[in-house]
């Protein structure tokens, strides 16, 4: 709704400057859709408190790596232990697309929502390079990160 990146919680929301301007590359492989409430039910109920310090660290690290336009970091600050296993294992082919696209270079990658999509944020001039790793077995796009969010227009 906002364009850029935001960070949110709770109906708080926060813009993160950052001097980047990537282009997002996803994959969506030919699958039957994912229901987000039975992905749910694969998650843990009790997570380790270092599994949540750790995505809690990299969660900053992600605001602070955008805001600095620290690239090298990136891929750090997208690592999980809270979801992305539990989820890899009824999208394996996602799992092997997300380190497709990190050995081609892309600066992070992630699973999107409860998944099987993938996206990966890249250099735009590496966009079409990190696409052509991807599977041929599903939709490919390259997006851009809308920096106005929603607008209205007059008719």
């Amino acid at each position: 709704m906002f364009g850029g990146f935001v960070a949110s919680v709770d109906g708080f929301s926060v813009r993160i400057p950052t001097p980047l301007d990537p282009a997002i590359v996803v994959w969506v492989p030919q699958v039957q859709q994912t229901s987000t409430k039975e992905s749910r039910t694969k998650l843990p109920t009790n997570i380790e408190f270092k599994d949540a310090v750790f995505n809690v660290g990299r969660t900053a690290l992600l605001v602070a790596a955008l805001a600095a336009g620290d690239v090298r970091s990136l891929s750090i600050a997208t690592q999980d232990r809270l979801h992305q296993d539990s989820r890899f294992s009824k999208a394996p082919d996602s799992k092997l697309a997300l380190q497709a696209v990190v050995d081609a270079g892309a600066w992070c990658a992630w699973l999107s929502g409860s998944g099987p999509t993938i996206a990966a944020m890249v250099d735009r001039d590496s966009a079409q390079r990190i696409d052509d790793a991807l599977p041929r077995h599903g939709s490919k796009m390259v997006l851009s990160v809308a920096q106005h969010g929603a607008e209205l227009f007059a008719i």
